[in-house]
């Protein structure tokens, strides 16, 4: 399965958000509540995993 493009590079006010289900990523500056291609989780990769 081909790995999805990122999207050009988010504005400085908007994070970049990945979903867990279908691999989709978009960026956005309020947190989606849902993936808008499947409603799947999403998951913030602008923010720095804990360790």
């Amino acid at each position: 399965m081909p790995t999805p493009s990122d999207p050009a590079p988010c504005d400085l006010d908007e994070q970049l958000y990945e979903c867990l289900e279908c691999g989709e990523r978009l960026c956005s500056a309020s947190s989606p509540p849902a993936c808008p291609v499947c409603d799947g989780v999403l998951q913030n990769l602008s923010r720095p995993r804990p360790e």
